[in-house]
């Protein structure tokens, strides 16, 4: 993760119940560059469509998104809308909204 890059955006409210069942308890000492999504487990990973057509094209499953999301190897800002975070890991490249909602993916180098 670089160093130099810190989000100072506020922290996010919902005014919304949670779901029922699961555990929806944020863990407040998450580094402020990664959302709440990293307390949710992997079977509630939200993708948009192309995300989600992306991934299967190109056989990317969601435990390795998770994996880029969780440890990944580079975290910066997207170039074109810096409230979205670029996430690699490896040759993976997820893009993510501030919400948590997995935008696209692609797969560099190869």
């Amino acid at each position: 993760m670089n160093p130099e890059y810190r989000m100072s955006a506020p922290a996010l409210v919902f005014l919304a119940p949670p779901p029922a069942g699961g555990d929806h308890d944020v863990t407040p000492d998450l580094p402020a560059s990664r959302p709440a999504r990293a307390a949710r487990p992997a079977a509630t990973l939200r993708m948009t469509r192309g995300a989600r057509n992306a991934a299967a094209g190109m056989d990317v499953t969601d435990a390795d998104v998770q994996r880029c999301l969780d440890a990944p190897d580079d975290v910066t800002p997207d170039a074109r809308n810096p409230s979205r975070d670029r996430y690699r890991r490896s040759d993976l490249v997820v893009l993510a909204a501030a919400d948590g909602m997995v935008l696209r993916i692609e797969r560099r180098g190869r």
